[in-house]
């Protein structure tokens, strides 16, 4: 990218600007070489305007040389000196360290959007494993031993394995031989992978490594919750569980005049997120996984951010998988839990929008939240609202399409203009529908807050 498209563009991940060559803009080094490197211009304000005390280059020398002495290991970034608009500036070229974390006086940043976000020390020691090629739960745990874990566990997951040509294993094998084949068994030791998949007593190890589970009324007011501990594979059926016992399902007359159960979630949807949760997980951090339900929506709350090259708008599209746990992810392949890398978050957008439900939600608020929401356009709340069998047609066409013009309204439902643009104004004041667009051809409806 040449200098005028890099003076011309937001700071991001990526690019930073830098007015001067202070412990800020030090920081800011450190934090793109601990994520995936990118440029620096040193003598541009935030806004992108030119210093007015210009920048010569034994100033520029002398920072270069102060980051070799502040950051640990050192950082010597390239550097290209420019002349425009008669000032000088200075354009720093940061590659991402090839060995994380690199700090400055103990402490580690790393890049998040165009901010410098300081790491705690869980996130460091994942940082680190990251940089070596390996995920905390292929660390070992010097106390445990082979009597740890559950042989016969081991063996249903043998025969699973065989069934689906994944590994190559056999239940006659002895248990060190299987567990060493599938990396869990390194030098004799027993991982952390292997006690929280196939462990006796998985929370003897890592105490943390379980799920909170309630049914809220409001924040204050919890009508039933559950302390869920176990194997991974336990947690996930224990946890499936408490959700469909807390979810309503009602049965309708699909094709061929079966009967279908329609749940207020879709049941492979809450799965996937459920096996994303547990998979991806940071168990590092010495917290539980939490699933919070309430009347109007269901939330699954994991410790830990988004690994650092992947970002949540990557979530609603086909992306690269970053597997935090790599064993665990592994283990999960070959028991059938993940079919497809990169592509579980899609499917649960998929399951929602089948069902007609808004979109799933994915925000970080120290970890990260998966929201599902409710239909608030359900036949039976509609009823309520007292609308004409016009309308709810009309809803059931959006609910399906996402939108409606006049037009089609009109074509739908058989009526004249002035008719279709009275029923949809209701819809309107109703908070049912909302007009995109003010007035043209361009202008159609959609589902309020979706």
């Amino acid at each position: 990218m040449i200098l005028v498209d890099l003076l011309n563009s937001p700071e991001s991940s990526h690019l930073a600007r830098c007015a001067h060559g202070d412990d800020e803009c030090i920081k800011t080094v450190c934090a793109l070489a601990n994520t995936e490197g990118g440029h620096i211009l040193l003598g541009v304000s935030a806004n992108g305007s030119l210093i007015e005390n210009n920048l010569e280059t034994q100033n520029i020398i002398q920072f270069i040389q102060r980051l070799g002495e502040t950051i640990q290991p050192a950082i010597i970034p390239d550097y290209e000196i420019h002349e425009t608009e008669g000032k000088t500036i200075a354009l720093l070229h940061v590659a991402e360290a090839p060995l994380k974390p690199v700090m400055i006086a103990g402490k580690c940043y790393r890049r998040a959007g165009s901010t410098n976000v300081l790491l705690s020390l869980t996130e460091i020691a994942q940082l680190h494993f990251q940089s070596l090629g390996r995920s905390w739960d292929a660390m070992v745990r010097e106390e445990a031993r082979l009597e740890d874990i559950d042989a016969d566990k081991v063996k249903r997951f043998v025969e699973l394995t065989m069934q689906k040509r994944r590994r190559n294993l056999e239940t006659s094998a002895p248990l060190a031989e299987n567990l060493e084949k599938m990396a869990l068994l390194q030098h004799g030791k027993i991982t952390i992978a292997a006690l929280l998949l196939f462990g006796k007593n998985p929370q003897a190890f890592v105490s943390h490594a379980r799920i909170k589970a309630g049914r809220f009324k409001s924040e204050t007011v919890i009508v039933d919750e559950q302390e869920i501990t176990g194997t991974l594979f336990e947690q996930i059926e224990q946890a499936f569980a408490f959700i469909q016992k807390h979810l309503t399902v009602k049965l309708v007359i699909g094709g061929h005049l079966q009967r279908e159960e329609v749940w207020d979630y879709p049941l492979p949807a809450l799965r996937e997120g459920l096996i994303n949760a547990i998979c991806h997980r940071d168990y590092a951090a010495p917290m539980a996984t939490q699933i919070r339900i309430y009347d109007d929506q269901l939330m699954i709350w994991n410790p830990g951010s988004l690994p650092q090259n992947l970002h949540l708008d990557d979530l609603r599209k086909r992306h690269q998988s970053v597997l935090r746990n790599k064993l665990i992810g592994s283990i999960f392949y070959d028991a059938g839990l993940v079919e497809k890398w990169g592509s579980g978050t899609n499917r649960i957008i998929e399951e929602c929008k089948k069902l007609g439900l808004p979109e799933p939600e994915w925000r970080e608020q120290q970890g990260l939240i998966l929201s599902l929401r409710k239909d608030r356009f359900t036949e039976d709340i509609l009823m309520e609202q007292d609308l004409n069998d016009r309308q709810l047609q009309a809803v059931a066409f959006v609910k399906r399409k996402r939108k409606i013009t006049n037009q089609e309204y009109q074509e739908l439902v058989g009526v004249k203009k002035r008719t279709a643009s009275d029923d949809l104004r209701e819809l309107e004041e109703k908070n049912i529908f909302e007009r995109v667009g003010s007035t043209g051809k361009g202008t159609y409806y959609k589902l309020k807050g979706r």
